[in-house]
């Protein structure tokens, strides 16, 4: 199967956004058995009537009464079975949708897991950088819009990224005295899947991603990636290459970015609640508004960091030292213990409640 061929068989054959679908469908399934049980309640009450109401509406010894009586209950008994008639029919109908949307749904998980398998081959191609590109956007694809497969494809992406950016290849040794070292390029497909990782949506009991032993470094560095409002939920980003990444808003809360490079990135408003950032290097990085609750900072160098409005309460191994070295508001608050600097504005507990020194 070509790229162009995968692209097209997957935006055809899966669903895009519900929109309301289910619900219109659930509601007329309702609608289907309401009708049924009035039908079969009508067919119910003509039995009866069948028994008691010829006797009611022609007593015995009145004048023609018996063929009345004989015509109502047939005409009774007609309609009795009419209206069941109709409930079973109902009924099957709805058994029928039933199977044929199960038998729909599997046939729809068949091939789901066979556009799967084209998206891991394209990842895996050793030679074409544009091939394992739609390889990596296919199974992005997938993931979003068949929510069970998201597990595998954030396994499968997550171990692209460990392997690929470890790959001895992508690291030639260096070169001799009289030669001339080769130019590093920075691996574009490195830097889409982790991309991808983190705009996928957050589904319970699927983790973000498994980046463990990851080399973000070189050229598998992130640096200038575009990550706002990307959700890294308790990544693992030990010594990664940030420099200068945009991750406004991004949710990194317990993620694990331990010696990794932020220098210059924008972390304005990113939530880092409990993150570990032991030696970090987040020299000029902006963090204003950014949420640094009960976060790990034993040797992270905050010179030059912009930390007005931050929020820094309960944050751990944080000395007077490395928030000397930084930019503050009145709205920045800190951990109790650590003297605010003095060329910082007086803390105001007032432009920011629950705050600390």
């Amino acid at each position: 199967m070509t790229v162009r061929g995968l692209f097209a068989t997957v935006a055809y054959n899966l669903p895009m956004a519900d929109n309301g679908g289910a619900r219109r469908r659930a509601g007329r399934r309702w609608v289907l058995w309401i009708v049924a049980g009035v039908a079969a309640a009508g067919a119910v009450v003509a039995v009866l009537g069948i028994w008691h109401l010829p006797d009611r509406m022609y007593p015995p010894g009145t004048e023609g009464g018996a063929e009345a009586r004989a015509a109502l209950q047939g005409g009774l008994l007609t309609a009795a079975a009419a209206l069941l008639a109709v409930a079973g029919g109902l009924v099957a109908l709805d058994e029928t949708r039933q199977a044929n949307a199960e038998t729909k749904r599997a046939n729809r998980d068949t091939h789901v897991r066979e556009l799967y398998v084209e998206a891991a081959k394209l990842l895996n191609d050793p030679d074409n950088l544009g091939v394992r590109l739609a390889g990596i956007y296919a199974l992005e694809r997938i993931a979003v819009d068949s929510p069970p497969d998201q597990r595998t494809v954030v396994e499968v992406l997550s171990a692209f990224v460990r392997t690929r950016s470890t790959d001895p290849a992508l690291r030639p040794p260096p070169p001799a005295d009289d030669q001339e070292p080769p130019e590093v390029r920075p691996a574009a497909d490195i830097r889409a899947a982790v991309q991808v990782l983190g705009r996928l949506p957050l589904l319970d009991g699927v983790p973000r991603c498994d980046l463990n032993g990851a080399d973000l470094t070189g050229p598998a560095s992130l640096a200038g990636l575009t990550l706002a409002d990307a959700d890294l939920t308790e990544a693992w980003l030990v010594g990664a290459d940030l420099t200068e990444a945009w991750l406004a808003k991004a949710k990194l809360t317990r993620a694990v970015l331990g010696a990794a490079n932020l220098t210059g990135a924008v972390l304005g408003g990113a939530k880092l609640t409990s993150a570990v950032l032991v030696g970090t290097d987040l020299t000029r990085a902006f963090l204003g508004a950014a949420d640094l609750i009960c976060a790990e900072l034993d040797g992270a160098n905050l010179t030059g960091a912009v930390l007005d409005k931050a929020h820094l309460v309960g944050a751990r191994d944080l000395t007077a030292e490395q928030v000397a070295a930084a930019q503050g508001s009145a709205e920045t608050s800190l951990p109790d213990g650590v003297a605010r600097p003095g060329s910082w504005p007086p803390y105001d507990p007032f432009a920011r409640p629950g705050g600390g020194s």
